[in-house]
Protein backbone atom coordinates (compact mmCIF):
# COMPACT_ATOMS: atom_id res chain seq x y z
CA UNK A 1 0.00 0.00 0.00
CA UNK A 2 2.76 2.82 1.17
CA UNK A 3 5.96 2.96 0.46
CA UNK A 4 8.20 2.55 3.56
CA UNK A 5 9.47 6.30 4.08
CA UNK A 6 5.92 6.85 3.57
CA UNK A 7 4.42 4.15 5.79
CA UNK A 8 7.05 5.49 8.79
CA UNK A 9 5.68 8.60 8.31
CA UNK A 10 2.11 7.68 8.52
CA UNK A 11 2.80 4.91 11.41
CA UNK A 12 1.38 7.25 14.02
CA UNK A 13 -1.71 8.69 12.33
CA UNK A 14 -3.13 5.57 11.22
CA UNK A 15 -2.52 4.19 14.35
CA UNK A 16 -4.55 6.78 15.98
CA UNK A 17 -7.20 6.21 13.19
CA UNK A 18 -7.42 2.48 13.51
CA UNK A 19 -7.47 2.91 17.58
CA UNK A 20 -10.68 5.34 17.03
CA UNK A 21 -12.46 3.14 15.00
CA UNK A 22 -11.50 0.39 16.82
CA UNK A 23 -13.05 2.40 20.28
CA UNK A 24 -16.24 2.99 18.59
CA UNK A 25 -16.94 -0.53 17.49
CA UNK A 26 -16.19 -0.28 13.66
CA UNK A 27 -13.53 -3.47 13.81
CA UNK A 28 -15.90 -5.19 10.29
CA UNK A 29 -14.85 -1.22 8.63
CA UNK A 30 -10.95 -1.67 10.16
CA UNK A 31 -10.68 -5.22 8.39
CA UNK A 32 -12.96 -4.47 5.07
CA UNK A 33 -10.22 -1.89 4.40
CA UNK A 34 -7.50 -4.15 5.81
CA UNK A 35 -5.82 -1.57 8.27
CA UNK A 36 -4.82 -4.29 10.73
CA UNK A 37 -2.47 -6.16 7.80
CA UNK A 38 -1.26 -2.36 6.60
CA UNK A 39 -0.09 -1.62 10.14
CA UNK A 40 0.38 -5.32 11.31
CA UNK A 41 -1.06 -3.75 14.62
CA UNK A 42 -0.75 -6.01 17.65
CA UNK A 43 -3.13 -8.64 18.47
CA UNK A 44 -3.79 -6.63 21.74
CA UNK A 45 -4.54 -3.49 19.80
CA UNK A 46 -6.97 -5.61 17.42
CA UNK A 47 -8.59 -7.46 20.51
CA UNK A 48 -9.34 -4.26 22.35
CA UNK A 49 -12.88 -4.06 23.11
CA UNK A 50 -14.94 -0.65 23.18
CA UNK A 51 -17.10 -0.10 26.05
CA UNK A 52 -20.56 -1.75 26.00
CA UNK A 53 -22.59 1.54 25.78
CA UNK A 54 -21.42 2.85 22.58
CA UNK A 55 -21.70 -0.91 21.08
CA UNK A 56 -25.50 -0.68 22.08
CA UNK A 57 -25.66 2.14 19.54
CA UNK A 58 -26.39 1.85 15.63
CA UNK A 59 -23.56 1.26 13.12
CA UNK A 60 -24.07 4.42 11.32
CA UNK A 61 -24.47 6.96 15.05
CA UNK A 62 -20.66 4.73 16.33
CA UNK A 63 -19.46 5.54 12.74
CA UNK A 64 -20.60 9.45 12.92
CA UNK A 65 -19.01 9.45 17.01
CA UNK A 66 -15.66 8.48 15.19
CA UNK A 67 -15.94 11.09 12.50
CA UNK A 68 -16.12 13.65 14.47
CA UNK A 69 -13.03 12.53 17.10
CA UNK A 70 -10.68 12.24 13.94
CA UNK A 71 -11.07 15.66 13.90
CA UNK A 72 -11.43 18.21 10.91
CA UNK A 73 -10.40 16.07 7.70
CA UNK A 74 -13.07 13.37 8.37
CA UNK A 75 -15.64 15.61 10.12
CA UNK A 76 -15.42 16.79 5.93
CA UNK A 77 -15.35 13.42 4.95
CA UNK A 78 -18.52 12.17 6.83
CA UNK A 79 -20.31 15.61 5.17
CA UNK A 80 -19.07 14.51 1.65
CA UNK A 81 -20.07 10.70 2.29
CA UNK A 82 -23.94 12.41 3.09
CA UNK A 83 -24.03 13.85 0.13
CA UNK A 84 -23.51 10.24 -1.77
CA UNK A 85 -27.53 9.26 -1.84
CA UNK A 86 -25.94 7.34 -4.50
CA UNK A 87 -23.72 5.08 -2.38
CA UNK A 88 -25.22 5.12 1.04
CA UNK A 89 -28.96 4.36 2.42
CA UNK A 90 -30.83 6.68 4.09
CA UNK A 91 -30.32 5.83 7.43
CA UNK A 92 -26.65 5.97 7.19
CA UNK A 93 -27.04 9.34 5.28
CA UNK A 94 -28.96 11.07 7.98
CA UNK A 95 -26.81 9.94 10.95
CA UNK A 96 -23.97 11.61 8.33
CA UNK A 97 -26.04 14.43 8.45
CA UNK A 98 -25.62 15.64 12.17
CA UNK A 99 -21.54 15.55 12.39
CA UNK A 100 -20.99 18.66 13.99
CA UNK A 101 -17.90 20.32 13.97
CA UNK A 102 -18.31 21.96 17.34
CA UNK A 103 -14.65 22.42 19.08
CA UNK A 104 -13.26 23.62 21.81
CA UNK A 105 -12.19 27.51 21.34
CA UNK A 106 -8.95 28.05 20.53
CA UNK A 107 -7.69 31.03 23.44
CA UNK A 108 -7.32 34.21 22.24
CA UNK A 109 -3.63 34.74 23.15
CA UNK A 110 -2.72 31.35 20.07
CA UNK A 111 -4.70 33.02 17.47
CA UNK A 112 -4.10 37.06 18.26
CA UNK A 113 -0.32 36.80 16.06
CA UNK A 114 -2.19 35.59 13.19
CA UNK A 115 -5.11 37.88 13.37
CA UNK A 116 -2.70 41.46 14.00
CA UNK A 117 -0.65 39.78 11.22
CA UNK A 118 -3.31 40.10 8.93
CA UNK A 119 -4.88 43.25 9.76
CA UNK A 120 -1.62 45.30 9.89
CA UNK A 121 -2.38 47.11 12.71
CA UNK A 122 -3.61 47.17 16.31
CA UNK A 123 -6.71 45.35 17.18
CA UNK A 124 -8.50 48.10 18.16
CA UNK A 125 -7.35 50.48 15.38
CA UNK A 126 -9.09 47.99 12.97
CA UNK A 127 -11.89 48.06 15.17
CA UNK A 128 -14.44 49.89 17.57
CA UNK A 129 -14.69 46.82 20.07
CA UNK A 130 -13.69 43.68 19.38
CA UNK A 131 -14.77 40.04 21.95
CA UNK A 132 -12.38 38.08 22.50
CA UNK A 133 -13.96 34.70 23.72
CA UNK A 134 -15.85 33.45 20.45
CA UNK A 135 -19.47 33.39 19.71
CA UNK A 136 -18.82 30.09 17.74
CA UNK A 137 -16.02 27.55 16.97
CA UNK A 138 -15.19 24.34 15.02
CA UNK A 139 -12.31 22.58 13.87
CA UNK A 140 -11.60 24.14 11.11
CA UNK A 141 -12.64 28.01 12.45
CA UNK A 142 -14.13 30.17 14.87
CA UNK A 143 -15.88 33.47 15.13
CA UNK A 144 -16.07 36.49 16.81
CA UNK A 145 -18.09 39.52 17.04
CA UNK A 146 -16.80 42.71 16.55
CA UNK A 147 -17.77 46.37 15.85
CA UNK A 148 -16.07 48.34 13.19
CA UNK A 149 -15.49 51.85 13.60
CA UNK A 150 -18.92 53.25 12.00
CA UNK A 151 -20.57 50.43 14.58
CA UNK A 152 -21.68 48.01 12.16
CA UNK A 153 -21.79 44.49 13.79
CA UNK A 154 -19.87 42.10 11.88
CA UNK A 155 -18.24 38.32 12.42
CA UNK A 156 -14.88 38.13 12.29
CA UNK A 157 -14.52 34.47 11.18
CA UNK A 158 -10.68 33.22 12.10
CA UNK A 159 -8.83 29.54 11.05
CA UNK A 160 -6.81 28.15 13.63
CA UNK A 161 -3.66 27.85 13.58
CA UNK A 162 -1.77 24.41 12.30
CA UNK A 163 -5.30 23.46 11.09
CA UNK A 164 -3.63 23.51 7.13
CA UNK A 165 -0.68 21.20 8.40
CA UNK A 166 -2.85 18.23 9.99
CA UNK A 167 -5.62 18.28 7.00
CA UNK A 168 -2.49 18.61 4.46
CA UNK A 169 -1.13 15.19 6.28
CA UNK A 170 -4.77 13.13 6.35
CA UNK A 171 -5.45 14.07 2.91
CA UNK A 172 -2.32 11.93 1.85
CA UNK A 173 -3.14 9.46 3.97
CA UNK A 174 -6.44 9.11 2.83
CA UNK A 175 -5.40 9.11 -0.64
CA UNK A 176 -2.91 6.90 -0.24
CA UNK A 177 -5.80 4.42 1.15
CA UNK A 178 -8.08 5.10 -1.48
CA UNK A 179 -5.28 4.45 -4.49
CA UNK A 180 -5.29 0.87 -2.77
CA UNK A 181 -8.57 -0.01 -2.09
CA UNK A 182 -9.28 1.20 -5.85
CA UNK A 183 -6.55 -1.08 -7.01
CA UNK A 184 -6.74 -3.93 -4.50
CA UNK A 185 -10.31 -4.38 -3.54
CA UNK A 186 -12.63 -5.55 -6.71
CA UNK A 187 -15.59 -4.73 -4.53
CA UNK A 188 -14.65 -1.30 -3.35
CA UNK A 189 -13.31 -0.16 -6.95
CA UNK A 190 -17.12 0.67 -8.23
CA UNK A 191 -17.42 3.16 -5.51
CA UNK A 192 -14.37 5.66 -7.20
CA UNK A 193 -12.80 5.50 -3.78
CA UNK A 194 -9.54 8.11 -5.27
CA UNK A 195 -12.23 10.02 -7.03
CA UNK A 196 -14.20 10.14 -3.57
CA UNK A 197 -10.80 11.18 -1.50
CA UNK A 198 -10.30 14.25 -4.51
CA UNK A 199 -13.28 15.34 -4.24
CA UNK A 200 -12.42 15.52 -0.55
CA UNK A 201 -9.80 17.24 -0.78
CA UNK A 202 -11.46 19.99 -3.20
CA UNK A 203 -14.03 20.42 -0.79
CA UNK A 204 -11.85 20.60 2.41
CA UNK A 205 -9.21 23.10 0.77
CA UNK A 206 -11.86 25.50 -0.76
CA UNK A 207 -12.98 25.65 3.30
CA UNK A 208 -9.50 25.81 4.45
CA UNK A 209 -9.14 28.99 2.14
CA UNK A 210 -11.22 32.04 3.37
CA UNK A 211 -10.81 34.35 0.39
CA UNK A 212 -11.96 31.92 -2.19
CA UNK A 213 -15.04 31.48 0.31
CA UNK A 214 -15.39 35.15 0.74
CA UNK A 215 -15.31 35.06 -3.48
CA UNK A 216 -17.42 32.51 -3.92
CA UNK A 217 -20.20 34.50 -1.04
CA UNK A 218 -20.11 37.82 -3.57
CA UNK A 219 -21.24 35.94 -6.36
CA UNK A 220 -24.21 34.87 -4.53
CA UNK A 221 -25.09 38.77 -3.01
CA UNK A 222 -24.18 39.64 -7.10
CA UNK A 223 -26.96 37.18 -8.14
CA UNK A 224 -29.71 38.52 -5.35
CA UNK A 225 -28.93 41.92 -6.15
CA UNK A 226 -32.27 44.00 -5.86
CA UNK A 227 -33.86 40.76 -4.25
CA UNK A 228 -34.88 42.07 -0.54
CA UNK A 229 -36.40 39.13 0.56
CA UNK A 230 -33.08 36.75 0.38
CA UNK A 231 -29.96 38.16 2.72
CA UNK A 232 -26.81 37.07 2.13
CA UNK A 233 -24.04 39.04 4.30
CA UNK A 234 -21.77 41.58 2.83
CA UNK A 235 -18.05 40.52 2.88
CA UNK A 236 -16.21 43.31 3.93
CA UNK A 237 -12.52 42.85 1.19
CA UNK A 238 -10.93 45.14 2.90
CA UNK A 239 -10.11 42.78 5.69
CA UNK A 240 -10.54 39.63 3.77
CA UNK A 241 -7.58 36.93 3.87
CA UNK A 242 -6.96 33.52 3.21
CA UNK A 243 -7.35 33.26 7.39
CA UNK A 244 -9.49 36.36 7.85
CA UNK A 245 -12.89 36.78 6.89
CA UNK A 246 -15.01 39.73 7.88
CA UNK A 247 -18.82 40.36 7.06
CA UNK A 248 -21.87 41.71 8.60
CA UNK A 249 -23.43 40.05 11.23
CA UNK A 250 -26.26 38.58 10.97
CA UNK A 251 -29.25 39.61 13.69
CA UNK A 252 -32.06 37.10 12.97
CA UNK A 253 -33.71 34.06 14.63
CA UNK A 254 -31.88 30.88 13.78
CA UNK A 255 -33.74 28.08 11.59
CA UNK A 256 -33.22 25.63 14.42
CA UNK A 257 -35.68 27.79 16.53
CA UNK A 258 -38.97 27.22 15.49
CA UNK A 259 -40.85 28.63 18.36
CA UNK A 260 -39.08 31.87 18.53
CA UNK A 261 -40.38 32.35 14.82
CA UNK A 262 -43.61 31.67 16.06
CA UNK A 263 -43.61 33.84 18.99
CA UNK A 264 -42.21 36.91 16.48
CA UNK A 265 -45.25 36.19 14.11
CA UNK A 266 -43.06 35.27 10.96
CA UNK A 267 -45.13 33.65 8.12
CA UNK A 268 -43.76 29.96 7.82
CA UNK A 269 -45.34 29.39 4.77
CA UNK A 270 -43.65 32.38 2.70
CA UNK A 271 -40.68 31.42 4.75
CA UNK A 272 -40.18 28.19 3.44
CA UNK A 273 -41.37 29.50 -0.06
CA UNK A 274 -39.01 32.36 -0.10
CA UNK A 275 -35.56 29.62 0.82
CA UNK A 276 -37.10 27.34 -1.55
CA UNK A 277 -36.97 29.79 -4.73
CA UNK A 278 -33.88 31.27 -3.82
CA UNK A 279 -32.63 27.61 -4.01
CA UNK A 280 -33.69 27.05 -7.07
CA UNK A 281 -32.56 30.33 -8.69
CA UNK A 282 -29.08 29.31 -7.65
CA UNK A 283 -29.27 25.58 -9.07
CA UNK A 284 -31.24 26.01 -12.17
CA UNK A 285 -30.41 30.10 -12.92
CA UNK A 286 -27.40 30.50 -11.82
CA UNK A 287 -25.50 26.78 -11.68
CA UNK A 288 -23.60 27.90 -8.44
CA UNK A 289 -25.83 26.93 -5.40
CA UNK A 290 -25.49 26.90 -1.02
CA UNK A 291 -24.95 22.79 -1.01
CA UNK A 292 -25.60 22.68 2.53
CA UNK A 293 -29.29 24.45 2.66
CA UNK A 294 -29.93 22.99 6.80
CA UNK A 295 -31.67 24.95 9.47
CA UNK A 296 -28.02 25.86 11.13
CA UNK A 297 -26.93 27.91 7.81
CA UNK A 298 -30.29 29.56 7.49
CA UNK A 299 -31.59 32.92 10.06
CA UNK A 300 -34.88 34.43 9.56
CA UNK A 301 -35.07 38.29 9.78
CA UNK A 302 -38.51 40.82 10.24
CA UNK A 303 -40.44 41.35 6.95
CA UNK A 304 -40.48 37.38 6.63
CA UNK A 305 -36.88 37.74 4.79
CA UNK A 306 -34.06 34.68 4.89
CA UNK A 307 -30.72 35.13 5.12
CA UNK A 308 -28.11 32.45 4.36
CA UNK A 309 -24.88 32.05 6.04
CA UNK A 310 -21.77 29.25 5.81
CA UNK A 311 -20.67 29.40 2.29
CA UNK A 312 -17.70 27.10 2.45
CA UNK A 313 -19.76 24.06 0.78
CA UNK A 314 -21.00 25.14 -2.82
CA UNK A 315 -21.85 23.62 -6.23
CA UNK A 316 -21.36 24.25 -9.10
CA UNK A 317 -23.11 23.39 -12.97
CA UNK A 318 -22.91 23.75 -16.26
CA UNK A 319 -25.50 24.55 -18.47
CA UNK A 320 -25.06 21.24 -19.88
CA UNK A 321 -25.87 19.53 -16.58
CA UNK A 322 -28.59 22.07 -15.66
CA UNK A 323 -29.95 21.07 -19.26
CA UNK A 324 -29.81 17.15 -17.99
CA UNK A 325 -31.77 18.03 -14.78
CA UNK A 326 -34.80 19.84 -17.03
CA UNK A 327 -35.06 16.45 -18.96
CA UNK A 328 -34.46 14.48 -15.62
CA UNK A 329 -37.83 16.53 -13.76
CA UNK A 330 -39.70 16.81 -17.20
CA UNK A 331 -39.78 12.81 -17.16
CA UNK A 332 -40.49 13.19 -13.54
CA UNK A 333 -43.81 15.12 -14.40
CA UNK A 334 -44.67 12.95 -17.58
CA UNK A 335 -43.84 9.13 -15.83
CA UNK A 336 -41.05 8.60 -18.73
CA UNK A 337 -39.10 5.41 -17.44
CA UNK A 338 -37.04 5.40 -20.70
CA UNK A 339 -36.27 8.71 -20.22
CA UNK A 340 -35.16 8.69 -17.01
CA UNK A 341 -33.36 5.99 -17.94
CA UNK A 342 -31.53 7.56 -20.57
CA UNK A 343 -30.67 10.78 -18.24
CA UNK A 344 -29.26 8.98 -15.47
CA UNK A 345 -27.03 6.52 -17.19
CA UNK A 346 -25.32 9.35 -19.02
CA UNK A 347 -24.70 10.58 -15.61
CA UNK A 348 -23.44 7.14 -14.20
CA UNK A 349 -19.97 7.70 -15.38
CA UNK A 350 -17.63 4.42 -15.03
CA UNK A 351 -20.82 2.47 -14.03
CA UNK A 352 -21.65 -0.52 -15.23
CA UNK A 353 -24.74 -2.93 -15.12
CA UNK A 354 -26.28 -5.89 -17.18
CA UNK A 355 -29.04 -4.41 -18.34
CA UNK A 356 -30.18 -1.22 -18.59
CA UNK A 357 -33.59 -2.57 -19.76
CA UNK A 358 -33.59 -4.27 -15.94
CA UNK A 359 -32.83 -1.03 -14.63
CA UNK A 360 -35.49 0.99 -16.67
CA UNK A 361 -38.07 -1.66 -15.66
CA UNK A 362 -37.24 -0.94 -11.79
CA UNK A 363 -37.34 2.92 -12.46
CA UNK A 364 -40.91 2.02 -14.13
CA UNK A 365 -42.04 0.28 -10.92
CA UNK A 366 -40.94 3.21 -9.20
CA UNK A 367 -42.74 5.71 -11.40
CA UNK A 368 -45.57 3.15 -11.31
CA UNK A 369 -45.80 4.57 -7.29
CA UNK A 370 -46.66 7.97 -8.33
CA UNK A 371 -48.74 7.34 -11.24
CA UNK A 372 -52.07 8.67 -10.22
CA UNK A 373 -50.76 11.32 -7.75
CA UNK A 374 -50.73 14.87 -8.78
CA UNK A 375 -47.22 16.91 -9.38
CA UNK A 376 -47.87 19.10 -6.32
CA UNK A 377 -47.85 15.69 -4.31
CA UNK A 378 -45.14 14.44 -5.20
CA UNK A 379 -42.44 15.10 -2.61
CA UNK A 380 -39.09 15.38 -4.70
CA UNK A 381 -36.55 14.32 -1.98
CA UNK A 382 -38.67 11.16 -1.50
CA UNK A 383 -38.17 10.51 -5.08
CA UNK A 384 -34.62 11.59 -5.32
CA UNK A 385 -33.92 9.18 -2.38
CA UNK A 386 -35.58 6.54 -4.17
CA UNK A 387 -33.98 7.26 -7.71
CA UNK A 388 -30.89 7.00 -5.87
CA UNK A 389 -31.88 3.46 -4.04
CA UNK A 390 -32.32 2.00 -7.67
CA UNK A 391 -29.33 3.57 -8.80
CA UNK A 392 -27.58 1.96 -5.88
CA UNK A 393 -29.02 -1.75 -6.66
CA UNK A 394 -27.61 -1.12 -10.48
CA UNK A 395 -24.21 -0.43 -9.15
CA UNK A 396 -24.11 2.92 -10.66
CA UNK A 397 -22.65 5.94 -9.01
CA UNK A 398 -23.22 9.65 -9.55
CA UNK A 399 -20.96 12.56 -10.98
CA UNK A 400 -19.71 14.42 -7.65
CA UNK A 401 -21.49 17.87 -8.64
CA UNK A 402 -24.56 15.44 -9.01
CA UNK A 403 -24.54 13.86 -6.30
CA UNK A 404 -24.44 16.91 -4.18
CA UNK A 405 -27.39 18.65 -5.75
CA UNK A 406 -29.31 15.86 -5.18
CA UNK A 407 -28.07 16.22 -1.55
CA UNK A 408 -28.88 19.66 -1.38
CA UNK A 409 -32.36 19.16 -2.61
CA UNK A 410 -33.16 16.39 -0.20
CA UNK A 411 -31.93 18.74 2.65
CA UNK A 412 -33.86 21.48 1.15
CA UNK A 413 -37.73 19.84 0.87
CA UNK A 414 -36.50 18.60 5.30
CA UNK A 415 -35.96 22.40 5.78
CA UNK A 416 -39.43 23.21 4.01
CA UNK A 417 -41.39 20.60 5.78
CA UNK A 418 -39.96 21.83 8.94
CA UNK A 419 -41.29 25.30 8.26
CA UNK A 420 -44.63 23.92 6.79
CA UNK A 421 -46.09 20.24 6.73
CA UNK A 422 -47.66 20.86 3.26
CA UNK A 423 -44.57 22.25 1.67
CA UNK A 424 -43.87 20.38 -1.91
CA UNK A 425 -40.63 21.56 -3.27
CA UNK A 426 -41.92 20.84 -6.56
CA UNK A 427 -44.40 23.34 -6.86
CA UNK A 428 -41.05 26.03 -6.91
CA UNK A 429 -39.23 23.50 -9.19
CA UNK A 430 -42.09 23.42 -11.71
CA UNK A 431 -42.06 27.12 -12.89
CA UNK A 432 -38.17 27.16 -13.53
CA UNK A 433 -38.55 23.74 -15.34
CA UNK A 434 -41.12 25.37 -18.08
CA UNK A 435 -39.00 28.55 -18.33
CA UNK A 436 -36.07 26.82 -19.35
CA UNK A 437 -37.39 24.45 -21.48
CA UNK A 438 -39.45 27.19 -22.95
CA UNK A 439 -35.79 29.21 -23.60
CA UNK A 440 -34.52 25.95 -24.86
CA UNK A 441 -36.44 26.24 -27.92
CA UNK A 442 -36.02 30.03 -28.79
CA UNK A 443 -34.55 31.42 -31.94
CA UNK A 444 -31.89 33.29 -30.05
CA UNK A 445 -30.51 30.20 -28.02
CA UNK A 446 -30.92 27.47 -31.14
CA UNK A 447 -28.68 30.12 -32.90
CA UNK A 448 -26.03 30.35 -30.21
CA UNK A 449 -26.32 26.19 -29.89
CA UNK A 450 -25.97 25.76 -33.47
CA UNK A 451 -23.11 28.24 -33.70
CA UNK A 452 -21.61 26.36 -30.54
CA UNK A 453 -21.47 23.10 -32.50
CA UNK A 454 -19.92 24.43 -35.86
CA UNK A 455 -17.37 26.00 -33.71
CA UNK A 456 -16.87 22.41 -32.37
CA UNK A 457 -17.33 20.97 -35.78
CA UNK A 458 -15.12 22.74 -37.10
CA UNK A 459 -12.42 22.04 -34.35
CA UNK A 460 -12.97 18.36 -35.10
CA UNK A 461 -12.83 18.95 -38.55
CA UNK A 462 -8.84 20.63 -38.40
CA UNK A 463 -7.81 17.77 -36.16
CA UNK A 464 -8.90 15.08 -38.65
CA UNK A 465 -5.78 15.06 -40.83
CA UNK A 466 -3.51 15.06 -37.74
CA UNK A 467 -5.32 12.30 -36.01
CA UNK A 468 -5.55 10.50 -39.38
CA UNK A 469 -2.00 10.88 -39.42
CA UNK A 470 -0.71 9.67 -35.94
CA UNK A 471 -2.87 6.90 -36.23
CA UNK A 472 -1.60 5.75 -40.14
CA UNK A 473 1.98 5.27 -37.84
CA UNK A 474 0.48 3.63 -35.17
CA UNK A 475 -0.34 1.10 -37.28
CA UNK A 476 2.70 1.23 -39.26
CA UNK A 477 4.75 0.76 -36.66
CA UNK A 478 2.67 -2.20 -35.17
CA UNK A 479 1.59 -0.31 -31.97
CA UNK A 480 -2.36 -1.06 -32.48
CA UNK A 481 -3.92 -3.99 -31.46
CA UNK A 482 -7.16 -5.55 -31.68
CA UNK A 483 -7.84 -7.82 -27.85
CA UNK A 484 -11.45 -9.41 -28.55
CA UNK A 485 -13.19 -12.22 -26.36
CA UNK A 486 -15.09 -14.16 -28.31
CA UNK A 487 -18.60 -15.39 -27.02
CA UNK A 488 -20.62 -15.55 -30.18
CA UNK A 489 -19.38 -15.39 -33.59
CA UNK A 490 -22.21 -14.68 -35.96
CA UNK A 491 -23.03 -11.59 -33.36
CA UNK A 492 -19.22 -10.19 -33.41
CA UNK A 493 -19.33 -10.89 -37.34
CA UNK A 494 -22.61 -8.56 -37.61
CA UNK A 495 -21.01 -6.07 -35.03
CA UNK A 496 -17.45 -5.94 -37.06
CA UNK A 497 -19.56 -5.70 -40.27
CA UNK A 498 -21.72 -2.45 -39.15
CA UNK A 499 -19.23 -0.75 -37.73
CA UNK A 500 -16.32 -1.09 -40.61
CA UNK A 501 -19.59 -0.16 -42.75
CA UNK A 502 -19.56 3.18 -40.69
CA UNK A 503 -16.20 3.55 -40.15
CA UNK A 504 -15.73 3.25 -44.54
CA UNK A 505 -18.97 5.85 -44.77
CA UNK A 506 -17.50 8.39 -42.09
CA UNK A 507 -14.18 7.75 -43.84
CA UNK A 508 -15.84 9.04 -47.12
CA UNK A 509 -18.09 11.73 -45.39
CA UNK A 510 -14.99 13.21 -44.19
CA UNK A 511 -13.11 13.35 -47.27
CA UNK A 512 -16.19 14.78 -48.92
CA UNK A 513 -16.65 17.35 -46.33
CA UNK A 514 -12.79 18.52 -46.86
CA UNK A 515 -12.60 18.06 -50.67
CA UNK A 516 -15.90 19.87 -51.19
CA UNK A 517 -14.87 22.52 -48.92
CA UNK A 518 -11.99 23.55 -50.88
CA UNK A 519 -13.72 23.68 -53.99
CA UNK A 520 -16.42 25.90 -52.51
CA UNK A 521 -13.42 27.85 -51.56
CA UNK A 522 -12.08 28.23 -54.64
CA UNK A 523 -15.21 28.47 -56.96
CA UNK A 524 -15.86 31.59 -54.49
CA UNK A 525 -13.09 33.47 -56.25
CA UNK A 526 -13.04 32.28 -59.87
CA UNK A 527 -16.87 31.59 -60.61
CA UNK A 528 -16.67 28.53 -62.05
CA UNK A 529 -20.34 27.05 -61.40
CA UNK A 530 -19.87 23.87 -62.80
CA UNK A 531 -17.25 22.99 -60.05
CA UNK A 532 -18.96 25.19 -57.57
CA UNK A 533 -22.03 23.12 -57.85
CA UNK A 534 -20.14 19.83 -57.89
CA UNK A 535 -18.88 20.84 -54.29
CA UNK A 536 -22.30 21.35 -53.21
CA UNK A 537 -22.95 18.12 -53.93
CA UNK A 538 -20.24 17.33 -52.18
CA UNK A 539 -21.58 18.46 -49.33
CA UNK A 540 -25.47 17.39 -49.61
CA UNK A 541 -24.20 13.83 -49.77
CA UNK A 542 -21.89 14.13 -46.73
CA UNK A 543 -24.84 15.48 -45.02
CA UNK A 544 -27.38 12.40 -45.88
CA UNK A 545 -23.96 10.13 -44.35
CA UNK A 546 -23.99 11.98 -41.93
CA UNK A 547 -27.79 11.63 -40.91
CA UNK A 548 -27.66 7.97 -41.99
CA UNK A 549 -24.73 7.34 -39.49
CA UNK A 550 -26.46 9.30 -36.67
CA UNK A 551 -29.24 6.93 -37.10
CA UNK A 552 -27.74 4.03 -37.25
CA UNK A 553 -25.87 4.52 -34.61
CA UNK A 554 -28.91 5.30 -32.13
CA UNK A 555 -30.55 2.33 -33.72
CA UNK A 556 -27.91 0.25 -32.33
CA UNK A 557 -27.78 1.74 -29.03
CA UNK A 558 -30.91 0.62 -28.28
CA UNK A 559 -30.65 -2.61 -28.86
CA UNK A 560 -29.80 -5.39 -26.38
CA UNK A 561 -26.37 -6.76 -26.72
Amino acid sequence: MLGTLEQLKALPRVTDITRTMLRFGLHDIVHSVRLHRVLDLTRDLLGWKPDPEILARPLPERLRLALEDLGPTFIKLGQVLASRVDMLPPEWIRSLDQLHANAAPVPFAEIEPQLLADLGRPLLEAFKSFETVPRAAASIAQVHYALLSDGTAVAVKLRRPGVVDKVQADLALLEMLAAWLEAEEPAVKRFQPLELARQLRKSITRELDFAAEARGQQRFADNFTGQNDIVIPRIRPEFTRETLLVMDWIDGLPGTDLAAVDAAGMNRDVLAARGADAVMKMVLVDGFFHADPHPGNVFYLPGDRVAMIDFGMVGWLSHRRRDELVDLLAAVASKDAAAMRDVLLGWAEGGRMSSPEHFADDLGRLLYLYERAALQEIRIGTLLNEIAGVMRDHRLVLPADLALLFKALVTLEGLGAQLDPQFRLVKHITPYVRGLLRERWEPRTLAKRAARQMREASVALSELPKLVGQFARQVGAGGVGIHLEIREMEVLTSHLERSVNRLAIGIVTAALIVGSSILLAVTSDKGSFGVWLFGVAGIMVALANSVWLIVSIRRSARKPG
